[in-house]
């Protein structure tokens, strides 16, 4: 009785979805994804500074992103984007980083789906 159990916790904490990561040379001109998605963000984003992110996806689609680096905790920062004129939106800012780095990853989460976008912020 208690494997069945410790089996059944073990699976339920199977942890983030596995994500398909995709090359963006530059958002602010704008990037295609796979499912023919695609992201645009408004200006080059900097720490702690407001900036929109855009993504043409269908209208049924429920999306969520979030910004990351990698091998660092980057704290709650998941924004839910909003149907506007024909496309997906969300005004997000990148968290404080304390060691001055700019190699962030953007997590967009589509419908249990999850790319990550790896971009230089400025």
């Amino acid at each position: 009785m208690r494997l069945a159990w410790l089996l059944l916790v073990l699976a339920s904490c199977g942890g983030e979805p596995a994500a398909t990561t995709v090359a963006c040379a530059d958002p602010v001109a704008g990037c295609h994804l796979p499912d023919g998605l695609e992201l645009r963000f408004s200006h080059k984003p900097k720490m702690m500074q407001a900036f929109d992110l855009d993504v043409v996806a269908p209208a049924d689609t429920v999306l969520h992103a979030s910004f990351q680096m990698r091998g660092m905790e980057m704290g709650m920062n998941r924004y839910r984007l909003l149907r506007e004129g024909g496309q997906w939106h969300a005004g997000v800012m990148l968290p404080a980083c304390v060691q001055g780095r700019s190699d962030w990853v953007l997590r967009l989460e589509v419908d249990g789906k999850t790319y990550e976008i790896p971009f230089a912020a400025g």
